[in-house]
């Protein structure tokens, strides 16, 4: 097997099944056409995006029952390395329902619990992949990382032990791990210095504890998480592009005006994008355009973490990367 340079992590991946439905009637039958199942989960997503980037991607995770055969059947065809932990329950199911009028309404599982032994495989499972990446990353002679991207909430019963281990081993491995979670696991994680982070506005307040009330509010905000050890804080602002604070530089992104089919798996195509980005071994500018563009693909896409190419290619020509200070 050929050693990973793009690892992602999807603790808690999900079927995801969404319904195209003229309205959804509470308490009444609705009739709809064929649903679209995905391998979902953030972590799935970014997997998804990056493959069809043409990067070659190791995922792990936890994956059990029918559901999970169904994902890594989605992996198999699409060409990743499949290093999921097979568990004894059964990979939760996801579904939306969106109306004529855009409205999207979801019932989210909560997902299976995962034992001791199989938290066990894990642990030595990523270990042995950080290992393998740290190796193929060739000491980053041609200016590459290897490159792991953590995604998401964490299985039922965890709290940000999980994380804190994954961030710990990467460290000793000399790995670049993107951090994309929220609420406690990311507050938890701060302190152990992920690559990069990329929260929203109320998560970053989340984090703080205190409310920004201008863009140099933000910033210092951000300032003070790079302080942590954080090379890359950036600050999504939806259709308005991104704050970008990397090193001691200070990046506006500004995104391309598009038609949105369904914004969902957006910031899971930005951080695949990012990602891609870094184990080609692209400035900070190219890596920041090839991240929007992507995210800006997917919400022109009815399908969840999912891009087109050409409209990739398309985007990449409109977006822009100003440095503010």
């Amino acid at each position: 097997m050929a050693k990973p340079k793009l690892i992602t992590v999807t603790l808690n991946p999900a079927v995801d099944t969404a319904y195209q439905l003229d309205k959804l009637k509470i308490g009444k039958s609705t009739r709809t056409k064929n649903p679209l199942k995905s391998a979902g989960g953030k972590g799935l997503n970014v997997t998804r995006v990056a493959t069809l980037l043409g990067e070659d991607i190791t995922a792990t995770g936890f994956l059990g029952g029918s559901n999970g055969a169904f994902i890594r059947d989605q992996l198999q065809q699409l060409g990743v390395t499949d290093e999921f932990i097979q568990v004894q329950g059964e990979t939760r199911q996801c579904l939306s329902f969106i109306d004529s009028e855009k409205n999207q309404t979801e019932i989210l599982e909560e997902g299976p619990c995962i034992s001791e032994c199989e938290a066990k495989l894990f642990e030595e499972k990523i270990a042995e992949l950080l290992k393998d990446a740290s190796e193929a990353s060739g000491g980053q002679e041609a200016g590459c990382s290897a490159v792991l991207a953590v995604s998401g909430s964490l299985p039922k019963g965890f709290v940000s032990g999980l994380y804190r281990m994954i961030l710990a081993e990467a460290k000793k491995s000399g790995v670049k791990v993107i951090l994309d979670t929220s609420g406690q696991a990311l507050i938890d994680c701060i302190e152990d210095g992920p690559y990069l982070i990329k929260p929203n506005l109320q998560e970053l307040e989340q984090v703080l504890g205190y409310r920004c009330q201008n863009e140099d509010e933000i910033w210092s905000a951000m300032e003070k998480l790079q302080e942590k050890g954080i090379k890359v804080v950036i600050v999504s602002d939806g259709e308005n592009g991104s704050l970008v604070l990397y090193e001691d530089k200070h990046y506006r992104v500004s995104t391309a005006k598009i038609e949105a089919a369904s914004a969902v798996g957006s910031g899971d195509s930005f951080i695949a994008g990012f990602a891609a980005g870094m184990v080609r071994g692209y400035s900070i500018e190219q890596t920041l355009v090839l991240a929007s563009a992507c995210g800006a693909a997917n919400a022109m896409e009815e399908r969840t973490g999912y891009i087109n190419l050409d409209t990739v290619g398309a985007l990449i020509e409109k977006i822009t990367v100003d440095m503010v200070k």
